[in-house]
């Protein structure tokens, strides 16, 4: 005798496809080299590279267009100001990573990175999310020092793995809200290390990213899904836990309350809002 109350066998597919894409989106890529020539020559820059990259252009149009404060961007103004976006980028497809030393590779990475976002975004703009677009950060369509590559190939393939500081995490802006706020200037090799010194400061001390709620210390889920970096010692300033590495950065509140906790409290992580983090909205 059939049984009316099981499920028909199309439900269980689309629980297990429903599952699987919650896995995929809350799984973070791992720090893997990338195999390919780019890698071959960032090796000789930072062997005997010594020029400098020009960033100017790219930091006029931040410093009109983000609110680093706010953690927001005025989208509808820089698509105005595609044109001067496109021609930065453009300096950033021609560079040669032989010429540059270690520190100008890096911050020309980043500033890649939150170039390519931008110009992701300004093109599909207005939309209300950067996961409403096809395939943001695995699709490989950006022009760097002659290759092309994906957003994940600069940040998991280049930066993470060549680089090793943990401190990329508050520097790469992925358009969200809840993402650490984009620096209303661009980074340079020559100030490279106050820079990321002062996004670790700026999103670590900030309740938005870090706070004390009960018993527990609720960070961005940024530790959550790259945590190991943080605590790796093969990467740059790790710490034995992830609350330790936070104290470093964190308020007196916050510190204290780590203290207390011997430096090991309870550690839970805030949501993520993924909404875009536009300035008109």
């Amino acid at each position: 005798m059939k049984n009316s109350r099981l499920p028909h066998p199309r439900f269980f597919v689309a629980a297990l496809l429903t599952l699987l894409t919650l896995i995929t989106a809350c799984s973070a890529p791992s720090a893997d080299l990338l195999d390919g020539p780019i890698v071959a020559e960032m090796t000789e820059g930072q062997k005997s590279g010594g020029q400098v990259f020009d960033h100017s252009a790219f930091d006029a149009l931040l410093s009109a267009h983000v609110d680093a404060q706010a953690g927001r961007v005025n989208y509808a103004g820089l698509k105005a100001d595609r044109a001067k976006l496109d021609a930065y980028l453009q300096t950033i497809a021609k560079a040669r990573m032989q010429d540059l030393g270690a520190d100008e590779q890096h911050a020309l990475l980043i500033n890649a990175y939150n170039g390519y976002t931008l110009k992701l975004i300004v093109e599909n703009y207005p939309v209300g999310s950067i996961r409403d677009l096809s395939d943001p950060w695995g699709s490989a369509r950006y022009e760097v020092a002659s290759h092309t590559l994906s957003l994940d190939n600069i940040e998991h393939n280049l930066i993470r793995p060549i680089f090793k500081d943990p401190r990329i995490h508050f520097a790469v802006n992925c358009a969200a809200k809840d993402c650490p706020p984009l620096r209303a200037t661009a980074y340079t090799g020559e100030a490279l290390d106050a820079q990321l010194e002062e996004a670790s400061r700026a999103v670590l001390g900030s309740p938005r990213f870090v706070r004390v709620e009960g018993d527990k210390l609720r960070v961005t889920k940024l530790f959550d899904w790259y945590g190991d970096d943080f605590t790796n010692n093969d990467f740059k300033g790790s710490a034995s836990n992830v609350a330790r590495y936070v104290a470093r950065y964190s308020s007196d509140s916050v510190r204290a309350f780590i203290e207390a906790k011997n430096n090991d409290p309870t550690v839970d992580f805030l949501d993520y809002d993924w909404s875009l983090n536009d300035s008109g909205k």
